[in-house]
């Protein structure tokens, strides 16, 4: 018998290969896997909420005694830093604290954008908030005419003048109906 050729030989894998792919069998199906040392707990253990998990068990040791809070103090907890405090508890009646908002401050007429705001109006000196009438606009017409010069005719080229966002905010005062402001888009 003669030595196989280089081709032949190159083709098959070398004993190094073939303890590669040298692998165990897999287990045998009638084996059973290692039982567990405890079973698990049941649905009531596991769902049982269970004591504090850091109980005190000793009293303080040494000249330290716990003692009750004074009767005329009272403790209150900080709803932020979640801190007790101790506060004396008068006899007198507590005296009772009237907090007030802050009144909105009007904001001037050229400053009116496309909303309602909060004016002082110059001809009643009523501080009052604006009544805002939308118009179409420079922008609504030109974009209608942009529309009708791309050729969308049979209405599509009204569409800009129903869009607030192309439309002007025409404030007038409610108390005496006069104009307040335009705002131009």
């Amino acid at each position: 018998m003669e030595p196989p050729s280089y081709e032949e030989a190159s083709r098959q894998p070398s004993a190094q290969d073939r303890q590669a792919f040298n692998f165990s069998p897999p287990p045998a199906y009638n084996t059973s896997l290692p039982t567990p040392p405890t079973p698990p707990p049941s649905y009531g253990e596991a769902v049982t909420t269970q004591p504090d998990p850091f109980p005190i068990l000793t009293p303080p040791s040494g000249s330290a005694a716990v003692t009750a809070p004074p009767r005329n103090t009272r403790t209150t907890i900080h709803p932020l830093t979640q801190i007790g405090v101790r506060q004396p508890i008068s006899s007198r009646h507590a005296q009772t604290a009237v907090v007030t908002q802050p009144q909105p401050v009007p904001i001037s007429v050229a400053c009116l954008r496309d909303s309602p705001g909060l004016v002082c109006c110059p001809h009643c000196h009523h501080i009052v908030t604006s009544k805002v009438i939308y118009t179409p606009g420079k922008a609504a017409w030109c974009m209608c005419i942009l529309l009708t010069l791309m050729g969308l005719i049979c209405g599509f080229c009204l569409i800009p003048l129903m869009v607030r966002g192309l439309q002007d905010a025409h404030h007038s005062c409610p108390q005496c109906g006069k104009p307040l402001h335009v705002y131009q888009r």
